[in-house]
């Protein structure tokens, strides 16, 4: 059975260049509290990102959803949530960030899409092995790990030739697991150690890195 990962979601509403003023429209005008329009803020940071549209939203801390700022960017005629920030803690985790970006799709990007007709795209919040690298890599990952002694990684030979296989195949594919989802993947679902988790990582980046400068240098 494959285990899910909890992950932070993404959030894009897709209406294409010539709807975007009017999705920005409808999405202030669909602010309700416990949400708002935080418009000093969003003239307060907007030279920071050039052209691009930025709306900014603020909502005070209720049913256990924290006081936060979630940002919107314009980006290929859609507007995508880029950030979620909290005011009254240090930094939200993944089950708080997507509680709050769920809220807001609840009580204000939904009901302006039904009015706006522009579409909602929203992420899983739990994610496996196979929603990140192809089937191959996957199982040379699975494969690696089952056999693998955890407290030396990839140090005994035949663990070691079983790590190359991971390198390769993620090599040729060019399909690169994030160095942070690894290190969440080894711990979380397949139970290493987390100092012999940073060290594959690691190792992983470096792997890649040396792989792609030899075939730099071949051609």
């Amino acid at each position: 059975m494959t285990k899910d990962i909890m992950v932070f979601q993404d959030l894009v509403l897709r209406g294409g260049p010539a709807r975007l003023p009017n999705i920005r429209k409808i999405l202030i005008d669909h602010a309700t509290p416990p949400w708002r329009h935080a418009k000093e803020k969003e003239r307060e940071i907007s030279t920071d990102f050039g052209n691009s549209d930025l709306i900014v939203f603020t909502r005070e801390k209720s049913n256990e959803i924290e006081t936060v700022a979630l940002f919107l960017l314009s980006k290929d005629n859609n507007y995508e949530v880029t950030n979620i920030v909290p005011r009254d803690v240090r930094e939200l985790g993944f089950e708080a960030y997507n509680a709050a970006l769920q809220d807001f799709v609840k009580r204000v990007a939904g009901p302006a899409c039904r009015d706006g007709k522009f579409q909602i795209e929203m992420t899983p919040e739990k994610q496996s092995l196979n929603d990140w690298v192809s089937s191959d890599i996957a199982e040379s990952l699975r494969r690696f790990s089952n056999c693998a002694n955890k407290s030396t990684g990839s140090s005994h030979p035949s663990d070691r030739k079983r790590w190359f296989e991971v390198l390769f195949a993620a090599h040729e594919s060019h399909d690169h697991l994030d160095p942070d989802q690894l290190i969440r993947w080894l711990i979380e679902v397949e139970n290493w150690p987390e100092e012999k988790a940073h060290d594959l990582a690691i190792q992983y980046e470096f792997g890649l890195d040396l792989l792609k400068a030899y075939d730099k240098n071949q051609g």
